[in-house]
């Protein structure tokens, strides 16, 4: 820095590369003074706001981590909640277990405690009169020093005895409860084979029925046995003429089981006009049945059914009024009058 002949401005030389001219630059002195005091100026504020924001953003950190602090803490305590109560829950349970186990073990011994307990009772009473009579003599006669003092051993027999009769009631408590429950049982199983009997008796009784409807050689083969027309000449309901009727109509009601009349062979099961669905059966001497009108058929050509097995369902299917079995017995192809083999 060179001082000119004008004390009011300041030379500054500025030494450039090598090979460029040194450059000179003249300022006025306020402002070559003031250009320190900028710089200083620019220097701590830029200082003081990077400060201000370093202090705000570990203020920022100290919440965040307080924040996070708290969390842990509060889910710490959570934890520790939880497992205070897995703790009592398991001792509870455990206290209940050993509470079960002292019960059972207490009723599978009453029997025990309640002789030993009248044993001690006998025992006790055996001993209040033994000091009894023994201070009856010491009242009347001379009594060594060594057998005073009875009055105490009467007192605590005393509570003995009562502490038995206590505990002795407390058991015959629970044999009340128990025969009350024995009761009880005994009460409930006695009602539940009232019932299978009763159940058993009307098995038995439809058993018997059954066997009962079974024993003539033709059977009645529905249930109902209202007769709507019979066997022989009548007003035919169509045409209102007179007509010959080959069988018996019984009426009933769609779906009602139509039974074997005899035991047989199954040798038709087809539906015609007049006729509807229908069944015949085969059976020995030359008999035949048929069943006409049914709603549905539930045996086949060639089976083997039974006397009074169930083989279709009435209904009123082809020349029919109403729900209705036409039942018919053919004798050597010939019809014959049902009611001649069976009866209502």
């Amino acid at each position: 820095m060179k001082s000119q002949t004008d004390h009011n401005r300041i030379t500054l030389l500025v030494v450039r590369e090598a090979g460029r001219p040194v450059r000179q630059l003249q300022l006025s002195k306020p402002l070559a003074l003031a250009l320190p005091a900028v710089a200083v100026l620019s220097l701590s504020s830029l200082v003081t706001s990077m400060h201000f924001h370093a202090s705000q953003s570990i203020s920022q950190l100290e919440a965040e981590a307080a924040a996070l602090t708290l969390t842990n803490l509060k889910m710490e305590m959570k934890v520790a909640d939880k497992d205070q109560d897995l703790l009592q829950l398991r001792s509870q349970v455990t206290d209940l277990s050993e509470e079960a186990e002292t019960i059972k073990d207490k009723l599978r011994s009453v029997s025990e405690l309640e002789q030993q307990l009248q044993t001690l009772i006998d025992t006790s009473k055996g001993e209040v009169s033994g000091d009894s009579a023994a201070s009856g003599t010491s009242a009347s006669g001379s009594v060594d020093t060594d057998q005073m003092g009875g009055e105490y051993i009467a007192v605590h027999q005393q509570e003995t005895l009562h502490l038995a009769q206590v505990t002795k009631d407390d058991f015959a408590e629970i044999r009340t409860l128990l025969d009350e429950m024995m009761n009880s049982i005994t009460a409930t199983i006695t009602e539940a084979k009232e019932a299978n009997e009763a159940k058993a008796n009307l098995e038995a009784k439809k058993i018997q029925a059954e066997k009962q409807r079974l024993l003539p050689a033709v059977i009645w083969p529905t249930k109902s046995k209202v007769m709507t027309s019979s066997f022989g000449y009548r007003t035919d309901p169509f045409k209102g003429s007179s007509a010959f009727h080959s069988g018996i109509d019984i009426a009933g009601s769609i779906g009602d089981p139509v039974y074997a009349a005899m035991e047989g062979e199954v040798t038709a099961v087809d539906q015609q006009g007049a006729r509807g669905k229908y069944i015949i059966l085969k059976h020995p001497n030359g008999l035949e049945t048929w069943y006409m009108h049914l709603s549905g058929m539930l045996v086949s050509p060639g089976d083997t059914v039974q006397k009074g097995e169930k083989i279709g369902l009435l209904g009123s299917t082809g020349r029919s009024t109403g729900p209705h079995l036409h039942f018919q017995v053919v004798k050597h192809n010939k019809t014959v009058n049902p009611l001649t083999y069976v009866k209502p």
